[in-house]
């Protein structure tokens, strides 16, 4: 079943993993840069993406395969996960006072809110605001000052700074 890897397997693995997430963002910019007047069709756009990124990971046959299947397989599930995100979004009702079990499937689905499960320790950053408080981008104090050394106290609104 498992076995003790050698490094060169490690290594294959870790290129096809780095290979997948830079699929993931390429997916993101292409989606990203579509014209504002195709913005109402964007979950078409979305799918025929993820549908000719598996095409196109079935059917490629050159060299580096180990690095473009995955790249394009990364594509495919960031759209197609999106779109399940999207859907989750239109079936499920959110309830008031949600248990573990809803949180998880919140979570699961995309429509999990990080500012109420945040743990004492994360530090909410500058993208949450008073009307939408799941905007919130979490993290934890050790690398509170990555963005731009600005960063909210958990339990006020006001601007502080990280660092020296």
């Amino acid at each position: 079943m498992f076995k003790k890897p050698k490094s060169k397997e490690i290594m294959r693995v870790g290129k096809g993993l780095v290979a997948f997430e830079g699929g993931k963002r390429v997916g993101r910019g292409i989606v990203s840069v579509v014209p504002a007047k195709y913005q109402n069709q964007s979950q078409l756009i979305k799918g025929g993406l993820a549908v000719g990124a598996v095409a196109l990971a079935a059917a490629y046959k050159g060299s580096h395969q180990d690095i473009v299947v995955p790249a394009l397989v990364g594509l495919a599930a960031e759209q197609a996960g999106d779109l399940a995100d999207a859907k989750a979004a239109e079936i499920i009702n959110k309830k008031a006072n949600p248990t573990a079990v809803d949180k998880f499937i919140y979570g699961a689905a995309g429509l999990g809110c990080p500012h109420d499960q945040a743990p004492p320790e994360v530090v909410i950053y500058e993208t949450q605001n008073e009307d939408n408080p799941c905007a919130a981008r979490l993290g934890n104090p050790t690398i509170q000052a990555i963005e731009w050394n600005k960063v909210y106290e958990k339990d006020s609104l006001e601007v502080g700074y990280a660092g020296a």
